[in-house]
């Protein structure tokens, strides 16, 4: 018995070293890969073919960046280098060590779309097998909606560099099954369709945050009855054609914070609204367009600026608002408003108009107030 693992002992030290394979594209399976030493030949089979490396190298490839996508690497022994591609290059251990093999770490996301892949995007984010994407710096082009309805996490890079460029009335939605979901560091731009915008939310405690919709042909954001429980969160809307955020009178419970829409091609059409039917907002901005809020309740520290008709219209209980104006602009700072407390109207024609409740609000040359 002793002879037998002696001589299986020398068989393993004969057999070379393995190097694990590796997923390279971030769909959480290992991609079939060959090193070639004599030319440095990287190939992932479906994937890639690069040239990284040398005959006296070994690869090494792992996750070294933290972004769920193995990077090729290698090691050089006779200097102790390590050169992960496009990552970096350091010296660390030398021809008498062993490298360690990777160890796996724990996945953050899983699945990372293919950077600048638009129908990669369009599979993840509909996928019934994930629960959270990331998806890196780039721009998507998508020609079709986009319904979410299993993911419970998404995740750009950063809301500048992380687009999703719809054509034609294209859209991301959330359905109504992805509750909780959370979607943060993102930008979705042109598309839009009517009622829906291009980024509406059918879904319950959905939270959205520091995201941008920018140049939709309807709304910008937009959720629907029965989407209890939303949070926009640090999010911006951009020269939408209609509405920057639209709610619904039956969702009490949204919450929006440190959110703005800017319109600075200030549209007089009756949808040009900044916040329409928002409930409890906080710290809020509306630039431009016929009317900076309309029919939102529970609203503080906000402004509207610049606004073509009104500032404030058919709102309910205003704290610490202001109205605020480069010029003549809001015709009516605050019109048929409810609860005013510690409210400011700079620059417009008519400040107030049949408002009621003030407290700590001067209502000079109101028409119609109480």
């Amino acid at each position: 018995m002793k002879r037998i693992l002696s001589v299986l002992s020398v068989a393993l030290m004969l057999i070379p070293a393995l190097t694990p394979a590796a997923d390279f594209d971030g769909d959480s399976r290992d991609d079939p890969a060959v090193f070639r030493p004599s030319s440095g030949l990287w190939s992932v089979r479906g994937i890639t073919r690069v040239y990284f490396g040398g005959s006296s190298d070994q690869p090494y490839p792992g996750d070294y960046s933290g972004d769920g996508i193995a990077d090729i690497a290698v090691f050089r022994p006779s200097s102790g280098l390590w050169a992960v591609r496009g990552v970096t290059r350091f010296y660390y251990g030398g021809s008498s060590d062993t490298p360690l093999l990777g160890g796996g770490g724990q996945r953050l996301y899983d699945y990372v779309v293919r950077p600048g892949d638009g129908a990669d995007l369009e599979r993840a984010l509909e996928s019934n097998t994930y629960d959270s994407v990331f998806i890196p710096a780039g721009t998507y082009m998508v020609s079709d909606p986009i319904t979410v309805t299993h993911v419970t996490r998404i995740t750009g890079e950063s809301r500048q560099k992380t687009i999703i460029s719809f054509s034609g009335s294209s859209y991301l939605a959330i359905g109504s099954s992805a509750t909780g979901c959370l979607i943060e560091k993102i930008t979705v731009q042109n598309g839009g369709f009517t009622n829906i915008g291009n980024f509406h939310i059918a879904g319950s405690q959905v939270t959205v945050r520091d995201c941008r919709s920018r140049y939709s042909s309807a709304d910008g954001f937009r959720y629907t009855s029965g989407a209890s429980f939303i949070t926009f969160d640090n999010c911006l809307v951009e020269y939408a054609s209609h509405r920057g955020f639209q709610g619904h009178s039956s969702v009490l419970s949204s919450k929006l914070i440190n959110c703005a829409v800017v319109d600075t091609t200030a549209l007089a059409d009756v949808n040009d609204v900044g916040f329409d039917t928002c409930y409890n907002l906080t710290n809020c901005y509306a630039e431009g367009g016929r009317s900076g809020y309309e029919d939102c309740y529970n609203i503080s520290s906000s402004i509207a600026y610049n606004c073509t008709y009104f500032g404030f219209r058919f709102c309910d209980r205003l704290s610490s608002c202001q109205v605020k104006s480069s010029g003549s602009n809001p015709l009516y700072g605050l019109d048929s408003c409810w609860n005013l407390s510690a409210c400011r109207v700079e620059a417009s024609v008519t400040p107030y108009n049949n408002c009621n409740y003030f407290y700590g609000t001067a209502s000079a040359n109101d028409n119609s107030c109480n």
